[in-house]
């Protein structure tokens, strides 16, 4: 059994996801709006209404990771308990080679 507390975060894998689901939430509905409103928006503003999305999600998720590790050090963090699986017998794998048998 393990114990483990996260009392910091790193920016660049959270701002990495944060900006990727942005995108991908933002190209649906930035996508749908510009193919519905062609004439005014077009294909390249629903487009740009994705990219926008994604940049304010990844820098939404920039501030909470500063406020955490700002934060996180103050209040102890998120504490974790980690246990050990139990082995199967699927887990014990024998590395070395079976004894030849003598005949």
């Amino acid at each position: 059994m393990y114990n483990h507390t996260i009392t910091r975060l790193a920016y660049w894998p959270i701002f990495f996801i944060m900006f990727v689901s942005g995108i991908c939430i933002g190209s649906i509905f930035g996508l749908t709006f510009g193919l519905m409103n062609q004439a005014s928006v077009g294909i390249f503003g629903g487009a740009f209404i994705a990219l926008l999305t994604g940049l304010t999600s990844g820098i939404l998720g920039l501030i909470s990771t500063a406020v955490f590790n700002i934060l996180a050090p103050v209040i102890g963090g998120i504490a974790l308990e980690i246990e050990q699986l139990p082995m199967t017998s699927k887990d014990n794998i024998n590395i070395q080679p079976p004894e030849p048998q003598s005949h």
